[in-house]
């Protein structure tokens, strides 16, 4: 310090001017920083404000919205609510993408199928999720529907359940459990109720009273609603529960008829075991005829379901009868559905007691195919015969992998989409000693049913006897259970045949005496079959088989060949002058 002021202090003088110039300082540097401190303090809690803000209202967007990224990985954003369902999100998607929701499905991003029919709240999906929208498979799938039934329908209270395919409108579903096609069997009314008016309305009219649906905390109550399929709901598989109830409406029945009939003329096509469209036949009764039939009184509260043992009242819609020929037996595949089938009121044949008609045993124990002469002819093999055996040889030489588990499961549901179009089948139950009744039973009817039609023929009802019929891995017992149907359990179509079988406890007085009633035995005829024409038809059909790879063959070279062969000249050099 001496070098600076020229001035020699002592060690004294020195701390006496150190804290001199301390007093004069130190407070002019604690209040300005005392100011900058709060200045950075300031601007500490606002920056910890603005990112607070900017937190919350991310996770705002984030818990309203979901991402739906489609396969060119463009991201719609969507936004949903707790109690939005998940089918709303595909559609919403789907719309801004001007694509067909009932081609495209959802996925997480593990690749796992969105539930359609589930809320956003129970689906598991969390905040800002995203969602992948793939192609769809255009196969139909299956759904399981237990239907709960209201109070008011006779044997209300109860559950009924069936699969159904995933194509099946809400009206059609109806419609089956009404006329016991599905279900339980048990007929219902649930799409013709009436409830009697008040005076305002004219007294004894009667007002439509409308189904309505509750499914997945959703109601539908209009017939717009009712024509949605089971997939537009996003029921492609698995089980749902459904709810039925019934509101009351200031629509008289048949204006409600008429509109029925604009809404669902599609609905011909339905398997309800009528023979005309059902919707078109609902509008007549309501229009020119009385509707005792469905409807109950005018002192009635509600309408009841038609009765099944009252004569007259409303035959068996199986067995409805219409103006026109009879339709030819199809053979052999899913019999036609009732709404392209016209029965004409016949008198039953004289061989048959209660539906069925009885054919007694054959009288030579020589088959009559193998009574027929053979034609020479039969044993020299044709051209068509060898390339056929030719193709089968090449055939089995080529390797053929196994379905895959996509393959299979299609099958398995176009196989269930065929049975549910079978209204009836034919069956002939063959006995032990030769005898053979022929019967119809219908969708709706059980083993068990057909075990006591056939123990009701048998001369010796006491006695144990098991059926047994062809099935799809070889000869099978049909089980004695009420809870399996005929042809959606166990798969009959067409004509099937049943053998009888006594049981290994019967006695030898039943298993060597007639199998038949006498009333059944008095009413037999001989079976006559016509061997020649089931020939030619049998020829004229392996004709036919015959020729159609040969022309697809034929087409496929013509297609792909020809242009090969162009090709493979060109590069050759062939052709070039």
């Amino acid at each position: 310090m001496s070098g600076l002021t020229g001035l020699k202090l002592t060690r004294s003088e020195r701390l006496i001017v150190v804290s001199l110039s301390y007093l004069f300082t130190a407070p002019l540097i604690y209040a300005n920083g005392k100011k900058l401190f709060g200045y950075f303090s300031a601007l500490w809690h606002e920056a910890r404000r603005q990112i607070r803000e900017e937190d919350q209202a991310e996770e705002a967007t984030m818990a309203s919205n979901v991402f739906v990224v489609d396969s060119s990985f463009k991201r719609t954003q969507v936004k949903v609510s707790p109690s939005m369902p998940l089918k709303e999100v595909l559609d919403e998607a789907c719309r801004s993408r001007k694509l067909k929701p009932e081609e495209y499905m959802l996925k997480t991003q593990n690749n796992k199928t969105v539930d359609l029919s589930q809320p956003f709240r129970l689906s598991g999906l969390t905040a800002g999720a995203k969602l992948q929208l793939t192609q769809a498979s255009r196969s139909t799938g299956v759904v399981s529907m237990a239907l709960q039934l209201p109070d008011g329908v006779e044997g209300g209270g109860r559950r009924v359940q069936d699969k159904f395919p995933s194509s099946t409108s809400l009206w059609l579903v109806l419609r089956k459990y009404e006329d016991g096609v599905a279900g339980s069997g048990q007929r219902l009314n649930l799409t013709q109720r009436g409830v009697p008016s008040s005076e305002s309305h004219g007294a004894g009219r009667l007002l439509y009273e409308q189904p309505c649906i509750h499914v997945m905390g959703r109601s539908l109550e209009t017939f717009e609603d009712l024509q949605k399929t089971l997939a537009q709901l996003g029921l492609n598989n698995g089980s749902v529960m459904m709810r039925l109830t019934f509101k009351s409406s200031e629509q008289p029945l048949e204006e409600a008829m008429r509109e029925i009939t604009g809404y669902f003329t599609s609905v011909e096509s339905v398997p309800a075991g009528t023979h005309e469209d059902s919707t078109q036949a609902d509008a007549r009764r309501g229009q020119h005829g009385p509707v005792d039939t469905t409807m109950p009184d005018a002192s009635a509260e509600n309408a009841a379901a038609p009765e099944e043992g009252v004569a007259g009242k409303e035959p068996n819609k199986d067995l409805t009868a219409q103006d026109g020929p009879t339709a030819p037996v199809v053979e052999n595949d899913v019999l036609a559905s009732s709404s392209e089938t016209a029965a004409q009121a016949t008198p039953p044949p004289s061989n048959s007691i209660n539906g069925i008609a009885v054919y007694r045993p054959p009288s030579s124990s020589t088959p009559a195919a193998a009574q027929m002469p053979d034609d020479p002819a039969v044993f020299e093999p044709s051209i068509d015969q060898a390339r056929a055996h030719q193709a089968a040889i090449a055939r089995n030489t080529r390797n053929q992998r196994l379905a895959s588990d996509k393959e299979l499961e299609e099958q398995e549901a176009a196989r269930r989409e065929q049975l549910a179009n079978v209204q009836s089948v034919q069956v002939r139950v063959r006995y032990p000693d030769q005898s053979m009744i022929e019967t119809t039973v219908y969708a709706s009817e059980t083993a068990a049913d057909l075990y006591d039609k056939v123990q009701g023929t048998l001369a010796a009802q006491d006695e144990g006897f098991e059926l047994r019929c062809l099935g799809p891995k070889g000869q099978q017992t049909v089980p004695k259970s009420p809870q399996q149907r005929l042809v959606r359990d166990l798969g009959f179509k067409g004509k099937v045949l049943v053998t009888l079988a006594w049981a290994p406890g019967a006695s030898l007085k039943a298993r060597q005496g007639p199998s038949l009633k006498e009333e059944y035995r008095s009413r037999a005829k001989e079976l006559k079959v016509d061997l020649a024409s089931q020939q030619a038809q049998g020829q004229q059909a392996h004709k036919e088989a015959m020729a159609k790879p040969e022309s697809e063959k034929a087409e496929g070279k013509k297609k792909g060949g020809g242009d090969v062969e162009a090709k493979m000249k060109k590069f050759l050099g062939f052709g070039r002058k």
